[in-house]
């Protein structure tokens, strides 16, 4: 290639690996990512290194695990000496537009050293208030946390169940985050005058919950091809985590039948429907300006979600099941570059995503990271990691900063950090996990290990009765693992004298 091409990154919050139509998702309705895939490569074993937002995002935008420099909470953000990928392309000559959420920077820093153009409308959840049920049936608009609070003393209970944040058949959300940043970044793309390339790095909300969508998108969904979600028989989940059995207790969801749960799949359903519609609006700006074939489009999700599995929703931030690490990865690379248009069961981790750009952009590193790019997948090979890994939670000594806590009551995600608060439900774990095989090493209780081939969706936790050969063949591995993602050595040489 004569000329570094341009680059769309579109990092959706939340999407778990088996929502969307490329990974062979009957119910999912994403006519536009599943486009893409064909003209690309779509990933199906794609996996992140943490089940939470910013500490993957502070690891796929550096090519650091989590635990190399200590990105592994929500309020730790990367500071203006670290790398990230957004600074390294704009070194590279990249005209660079961030848009949408931040989530890995902190504010205070230099941000104008990563892009050259940001467009943000903040971290706004645009949830103040919902359409609710009023005691006589007909519908009014409350405020959420003030009637959540009345339910709570009517039910003389401690929380309210999680699913009533869950809603259907609003009207359009005016201003919505994600398709004003989309629209944004096309307005970018359609009025800039520079030759150099850009690179575009948008940081969207969808599919995050509150589960909440507009009535249009949610008559696309057909709900007989919804599936139902997974639910633990009693000797199964007292082998769960403790977090995984506080949250459901405090959330409620197991009060729902299968037809319920199945609802707030189909609504997150539709959230992905709508996010597809506004991206298809941009990658058809870049078909109209004749760049389509001149960039590369990356697709991906920073973690998973529940979604009613195990009688929960949301995420947490140290359990490691596929449906909050096992993620959506699409890459469609511009002209020149060599590729086999498919979807590859080739294992990969996010943080190569960075290091495949870095590769076609023909750029180097000045600090040692650990991604390993997918350049050759995209050319045709089937094979790249024999494992991945995901990693969370904190140490006993960790206080109320590693936490990730502070929410009351009166809010959805207080199931959550409310036990994200105490030990061991907080305990530092470390995953594993290969074709067959997950172990999951937890320092203040009980390990987990899962047959994925017998047990695939990971409900009986083996760790007692597992074959010891490959037990200790995993934590050898995961040994390994830790000693060489350790630290980093800054490439530099001080002076002593």
């Amino acid at each position: 290639m004569s000329r570094k091409p341009n680059i769309l990154m579109i990092v959706a919050d939340q999407w778990r690996a088996d929502s969307i139509g490329y990974t062979g998702c009957r119910a999912a309705v994403t006519p536009n990512l599943d486009s893409l895939a064909k003209d690309g490569v779509g990933f199906l074993n794609a996996f992140c290194q943490n089940p939470v937002c910013v500490p993957s995002r502070c690891s796929f935008l550096t090519g650091f695990y989590p635990h190399t420099k200590g990105f592994r909470t929500m309020h730790n953000l990367m500071k203006a000496q670290e790398p990230n990928l957004l600074k390294s392309l704009r070194h590279q000559g990249y005209e660079v537009f961030w848009g949408g959420r931040n989530d890995f920077l902190n504010i205070q820093e230099d941000i104008y050293d990563c892009c050259d153009i940001r467009f943000t409308q903040g971290n706004h959840y645009m949830k103040a208030f919902k359409p609710l049920p009023s005691s006589s049936g007909e519908g009014k608009e409350v405020a959420f946390r003030e009637w959540r609070m009345k339910d709570m003393a009517d039910r003389g209970e401690e929380s309210s169940p999680w699913y009533y944040s869950m809603y259907k058949g609003v009207k359009e959300q005016p201003g919505c985050m994600d398709k004003v940043t989309l629209e944004e970044c096309a307005k970018f793309i359609k009025t800039r005058e520079e030759e150099r390339p850009f690179f575009a790095y948008l940081s969207l909300f969808l599919p995050h919950p509150p589960y909440i969508v507009e009535q249009e998108y949610y008559d696309r969904i057909d709900g007989q091809k919804v599936w139902a979600p997974v639910r633990l028989e009693k000797g199964q989940l007292e082998r769960k985590p403790s977090i995984l059995r506080g949250i459901r207790r405090k959330q409620k969801i197991w009060e729902l039948g299968d037809e319920e749960l199945k609802e707030i799949r189909k609504v997150y359903l539709a959230m992905g429907t709508k996010l597809d519609e506004y991206i298809g609006k941009l990658i058809e700006t870049l078909k109209e300006k004749g760049i389509y074939e001149d960039t590369v489009i990356v697709f991906m999700s920073d973690h998973g979600d529940y979604t009613g599995d195990y009688e929960v929703v949301e995420k947490n931030q140290n359990t490691f099941e596929d449906c909050l690490i096992h993620v959506p990865l699409i890459i469609k690379p511009s002209r020149g570059i060599p590729v086999v248009p498919r979807n590859t069961p080739a294992m990969t981790e996010l943080l190569d995503v960075q290091a495949t750009l870095m590769e076609i952009c023909g750029a180097e590193y000045d600090y040692t990271q650990f991604g390993s790019s997918l350049m050759k997948v995209l050319a045709g090979k089937e094979e790249h990691r024999e494992a991945v890994f995901c990693e969370g939670g904190r140490l006993k000594e960790e206080g109320w900063y590693a936490m990730d806590a502070g929410h009351d009551r009166a809010s959805e995600y207080w199931p959550r950090t409310s036990e994200q608060e105490q030990m061991p439900q907080h305990t530092k774990a470390v995953m594993i996990r290969t074709k067959e095989y997950k172990y999951v090493k937890r320092l203040y209780e009980r390990d987990e290990f899962y047959d994925l081939t017998a047990d695939p969706e990971e409900c009986d936790n083996k760790i007692e009765c597992c074959d010891l050969d490959i037990l200790s063949q995993l934590k050898d591995q995961l040994t390994d693992f830790l000693i060489g993602t350790a630290d980093v050595v800054p490439h530099s040489y001080d002076r002593r004298s």
